[in-house]
C-alpha cells in the first residue's frame, strides 16, 4: 500500500476523554494550585472537550501498516 490508511475517526472530546484529560481535571485539586488557577485550568480543559465547542471537532487518525487488531490509545473503535 502506498497511501495512508484511516485508522480511527472519533469527536475531540471523547479523544482526549480516552487518553486521561478526565485524570488530569481531577487532579488539579491535588497540586499546589490556588482556586482562581484552578478554576482557569479546568475551564481551559473543559473548552477542549466540551461537544457544543472543541470537543466536537474531530480526529481523524490515519498510519501505514498498523496493526488494526491492536486498539490505539484514544480510540474506542477502530474502522
Amino acid at each position: 500500500m502506498l497511501g495512508l490508511e484511516t485508522v480511527g475517526l472519533t469527536q475531540q472530546g471523547l479523544f482526549l476523554m480516552a487518553l486521561g484529560l478526565g485524570d488530569r481535571l481531577s487532579e488539579l485539586s491535588n497540586g499546589n494550585y490556588t482556586l482562581p488557577e484552578i478554576l482557569k485550568r479546568r475551564d481551559a480543559l473543559h473548552q477542549l472537550i466540551n461537544p457544543t465547542g472543541l470537543g466536537g471537532f474531530k480526529v481523524l487518525i490515519q498510519g501505514k501498516e498498523i496493526d488494526k487488531n491492536k486498539p490505539l490509545k484514544g480510540l474506542r473503535e477502530n474502522i
